[in-house]
């Protein structure tokens, strides 16, 4: 399911506001660039959190993000956001930067204002 976001934009000239509805998923906040930190430090530095932005959707394990790291990853994310992923299931939330994010809200209700 694709939720619909309004984007609410106001033409400076006119003073007059217009609403877009696109079909993007909502953000998600500063969420996502707090984690690429944290991926960052997990991975040693491997990559830095600007290149985890900007690959967001790309899987881990392709920007070589091992194991190891991602099991630090967990911890460093639970311990921040007081939360437990359950490797149990598969990880599938540990795929991409992009699909952790989605995670974190969905499934364990982590806002934006948590992000900070």
């Amino acid at each position: 399911m694709t939720d619909h976001v309004i984007d609410r934009t106001t033409d400076r000239t006119s003073d007059r506001t217009t609403d877009r509805t696109s079909d993007r998923p909502p953000a998600v906040g500063g969420l996502p660039a707090v984690l690429a930190a944290i991926v960052a430090d997990a991975s040693d530095g491997a990559l830095t959190a600007a290149e985890l932005l900007a690959a967001a959707d790309t899987p881990f394990v392709a920007l070589g993000i091992g194991s190891l790291a991602q099991l630090r990853l967990v911890d460093a994310v639970e311990t921040r956001y007081e939360v437990f992923l359950d490797l149990d299931g598969g990880g599938d939330f540990l795929r991409s930067l992009g699909a952790l994010a989605e995670h974190l809200v969905t499934e364990h209700g982590v806002t934006p204002e948590d992000a900070a």
